[in-house]
């Protein structure tokens, strides 16, 4: 039986690691958005998800490194 402590410890993983996807995806319909006309605020809001997204998967792939690393 699986432990669901250890399902929730990688589904958190797996989102954590989806959040650049999702914020590549809004930049690119941002500027494509743009480009036709729209507003500035899309490729902004693009931005700024990645950014903040990027920022949460470098946390958590630190964290997951200092797990690894014995200690002295």
């Amino acid at each position: 039986m699986a432990k669901l402590s250890k399902i929730a410890n990688r589904l958190d993983a797996v989102l954590d690691l989806m959040g650049p996807v999702i914020g590549v995806m809004l930049l690119v319909v941002g500027i494509e958005t743009y480009r036709d006309g729209g507003s500035l605020g899309w490729p902004i809001a693009g931005a700024v998800l990645l950014a903040i997204n990027l920022w949460v998967a470098w946390r958590r792939l630190a964290r997951w490194r200092r797990k690894l690393t014995p200690s002295s």
